[in-house]
């Protein structure tokens, strides 16, 4: 844990920084997380599965939390270029602390101490602050969605098993897979704690009860299929020699199955591209070092990378 007293416009406060081993203000955290966005951290806390890529910054006012943001640090693939971005979330302020410059301090802070190890940063944006991050360099981009309607059967060839993760081997091989799996994302966001964070540790997700493995394929897809509509979240495949995703796909359909849609952005060139948002008060916003990841190609952050 690291901890610094700060003065911003005329008022003392502390800045704690990778506190989470500390009991009370983790809660302390986890309460604000609870007041503005309805989840917390206890339960990535608890998994052991909160690892150095996921940094709390917060501002306290003796023991009472009053401003905070996270920084979650990626390794960004696309077209063999490696790119060590941040994405920034969970920012929020006490509503009595608001327009103090708290969420300006930490932001610039947190630029200031990664500027030799990050390229540049994305954040999801909702609808009132969108005015707010352009004074920082960031700009929105669109992001787009692949679809695929489906005009095959269902494959007999590959079965997919359930995985439990509260089984010790099955949780084992999960985290074998997705530390080196080949995942088919043009756009690959590496972040294993979060695919914990999403999978395991947080049950209000709901992602714990979507996980197959395929022994046929060696691979480990997340989806969700409801009616007719089967969403892929997530593939991780142990060779990064073969190239099977349509076998993937097919593994995943059912007789019901007619329409696919990816939560990433597939290696695909069959699909449909439309204009996709989580949310319709949420824009993905980056920096200029960044841009040309989303303008040069439709293509969206996968959703198990959101922070």
């Amino acid at each position: 844990m690291i901890s610094k007293s700060v003065i911003i416009k005329d008022t003392s406060y502390t800045l704690y920084i990778n506190y989470q081993d500390d009991e009370q203000k983790r809660k302390e955290f986890n309460r604000m997380c609870q007041e503005v966005w309805e989840f917390d951290f206890e339960g990535y806390y608890q998994s052991g599965y909160w690892g150095e890529d996921c940094i709390v910054f917060s501002l306290f006012q003796e023991d009472k939390i009053v401003a905070h943001t996270t920084l979650s640090l990626f390794e960004i693939t696309k077209d063999n270029k490696t790119y060590k971005t941040g994405q920034l979330g969970t920012v929020m302020t006490d509503p009595a602390y608001q327009n103090n410059g708290l969420s300006r301090f930490l932001l610039e802070y947190i630029e200031a101490e990664y500027k030799d190890i990050v390229t540049g940063y994305f954040l999801f944006a909702n609808d009132t602050v969108l005015d707010f991050y352009p004074k920082f360099g960031y700009v929105p981009v669109e992001e787009y969605q692949a679809t695929l309607k489906v005009n095959t059967k269902p494959s007999t060839l590959s079965s997919l098993e359930k995985l439990d993760l509260d089984n010790p081997t099955s949780l084992a091989l999960f985290e074998e897979y997705v530390k080196n799996g080949y995942t088919y994302n043009r756009l690959n966001t590496k972040n294993v704690g979060l695919a914990f964070f999403y999978c395991y540790a947080n049950l209000d997700f709901g992602f714990k009860n979507s996980i197959y493995y395929s022994k046929t394929l060696d691979a480990i897809i997340i989806y969700e299929q409801e009616e007719s509509e089967l969403t892929i979240y997530s593939i991780y495949q142990r060779d990064h020699n073969v190239k099977q995703l349509d076998a993937i796909i097919d593994a995943c359909c059912t007789e019901e199955t007619q329409t696919i849609y990816f939560a990433f952005s597939p290696e695909i060139e069959q699909a449909t591209y439309s204009l996709y948002k989580e949310d319709d008060d949420i824009t993905l916003m980056v920096t200029e070092e960044l841009i040309d990841l989303f303008f040069d190609q439709k293509t969206m952050v996968a959703s198990l990378s959101h922070t």
